[in-house]
């Protein structure tokens, strides 16, 4: 009777073996060997490695300036710019470029005209769940014209209908706008005081 049970423990082991295998993905195991004393031995791992799935790449789209707008307040040179163009659909991503204005030599980026707490907008991600308020620093250098400020991005998408969905939408809407710089008044030089003339006095006559 003792060999019987041995036996009968030996198949069922066998038997759950086989199942776990097929769980696992339908690597060849060998099947656990009875030894000597009674026991059995684990069954070898598999050799074979699982292959993984390649990274499909996703569609994107360059836009070439946002949909932003955004007012300074109290006259700083910090831009605050946010997103204009409603809710930005589930599975896109925005990445933020790199600030300029248009056209050059008016105005420059210069961020050292904002907070140093405040978020920069080069590299900044918007996506649905978060697209967060950034600010761009600005410095004068040219006496009169007009600017916008543009922000180009690549807008990664699930799929291509929904990078399509984002072409045609409306461009900047922060300008600027150069304030001539004013000049002191030239001073006159100044002019020394004028000496009276000196009347000659009179010779009395007959004398």
């Amino acid at each position: 009777m003792r060999w019987l049970a041995v036996t009968v423990s030996v198949l069922i082991l066998a038997v759950a073996g086989c199942e776990d295998t097929a769980g696992n993905g339908g690597g060849s195991t060998s099947p656990p060997t009875p030894t000597d004393n009674g026991t059995t031995e684990p069954p070898t791992e598999p050799t074979t490695t699982e292959t993984t799935q390649t990274q499909q790449n996703r569609p994107s789209l360059e836009i070439a300036s946002l949909p932003v707008g955004g007012v300074p307040e109290d006259g700083s040179n910090c831009n605050p710019v946010s997103w204009l163009a409603g809710d930005i659909p589930e599975g896109v991503t925005i990445t933020l470029g790199r600030p300029r204005f248009d056209p050059s030599g008016i105005f420059t980026v210069d961020q050292s005209g904002c907070p140093g707490d405040a978020r920069r907008c080069r590299g900044l991600q918007w996506t649905a769940e978060k697209a967060e308020q950034c600010w761009v620093g600005f410095r004068q250098i040219a006496d009169e014209g007009s600017v916008t400020l543009v922000i180009p991005a690549i807008a990664t998408c699930e799929t291509r209908k929904l990078c399509n969905s984002l072409k045609g939408l409306g461009g900047s809407q922060i300008g600027l706008t150069a304030q001539r710089r004013e000049t002191p008044p030239e001073t006159p030089p100044e002019t020394p005081p004028e000496t009276p003339e000196e009347t000659p006095s009179e010779t009395p006559s007959g004398g």
